[in-house]
């Protein structure tokens, strides 16, 4: 019996080497495979899942045109968080959708954006001019002077 029993020594290095395993620790991959880019010049990444090692779902991420770096806290804290992101890349890092999008979806939805904006200009110019024609001031509203008391 005693020859099946592991000795002390190599009990500790099981512990330890357990208890690194469930820390993940150089078990995943380091890089990711590249999924798709954007029009924005954002590269986005994905690594798969790995059940074996608690991962259920995949890692996603980006890195900016800006960046072009995995790590992106080396060059600045808060490097990318503002980027241009199209909603559809943003769903997809999400999880809210499985497949990445493609270069159609993303361009139809840019050019839907352009739509709107050049449509919004449009009626606000209709409107300054409504207002003109009925004699109505289009500035900015003027200060007020308030009633000081000594």
């Amino acid at each position: 019996m005693s020859g099946n029993a592991p000795k002390s020594r190599g009990m500790i290095q099981y512990v330890f080497k357990q208890f690194m395993d469930s820390l993940k620790v150089k078990k995943r991959e380091t890089v990711g495979t590249i999924v798709g880019r954007d029009p924005y010049g954002n590269i986005y990444y994905e690594l798969p899942a790995q059940p074996q090692l608690g991962k259920r779902r995949p890692t996603r991420w980006y890195n900016t045109a800006d960046t072009n770096k995995a790590d992106v806290l080396d060059k600045d804290r808060w490097a990318g968080f503002d980027s241009d992101l199209p909603s559809e890349w943003e769903s997809w890092l999400r999880h809210r959708r499985t497949e990445p999008p493609t270069d159609d979806e993303v361009m139809k939805s840019l050019a839907i954006g352009e739509m709107k904006k050049v449509n919004a200009a449009k009626l606000e110019m209709k409107r300054l001019q409504e207002l003109e024609a009925q004699g109505l001031d289009t500035g900015p509203p003027k200060p007020q002077d308030h009633e000081k008391t000594p």
